[in-house]
């Protein structure tokens, strides 16, 4: 792993542990940068691992959380409008026949990724908690998050 960091106002730039450990930067320093280092790397995994599951981008995940509000909302309207619930009309001939069915389908996706998307969030945090308890670059670099198994 190569290590950017500023200590003492020089730049050490792509460094190895072991340049700069040459360079005398302290070790508590070099296990901080290390530390961050592998904290990124494993939100962006964790990142990875949600994309096996979902469609990313922050527009799409604004239509998954519309179309959750309007699938609960169909559970409890009493006249089906689909002009009232236009994200799930749109899935309408796709994921069912009629709204009810579309919001009952929207429902038990959202279930399905609460489940999978508590997975890779307790995941995430528990490699996390193990980095920083690290002592060492060592003890992060044998950090391996349990992210979950399955078809993605």
């Amino acid at each position: 792993m190569l290590i950017t960091l500023t200590h003492n106002g020089t730049q050490h730039f792509c460094a190895t542990l072991a340049q700069l450990n040459e360079a005398g930067v302290p070790a508590n320093v070099v296990l901080a940068a290390v530390k961050a280092r592998g904290k990124i790397a494993i939100d962006a995994e964790a990142e990875r691992q949600r994309l096996r599951w979902i469609t990313g981008g922050a527009g799409q995940a604004m239509t998954y959380a519309r179309k959750v509000d309007e699938a609960k909302a169909v559970q409890t309207a009493g006249d089906l409008d689909p002009k009232d619930f236009p994200l799930l009309a749109a899935s309408i001939g796709i994921n069912g026949d009629d709204l009810k069915t579309v919001a009952a389908t929207v429902l038990a996706m959202d279930k399905a990724w609460a489940m999978i998307g508590a997975a890779i969030e307790a995941a995430r945090l528990a490699a996390k908690k193990e980095v920083d308890e690290a002592r060492t670059p060592a003890d992060v670099f044998a950090v391996t998050a349990a992210w979950p198994d399955g078809a993605g």
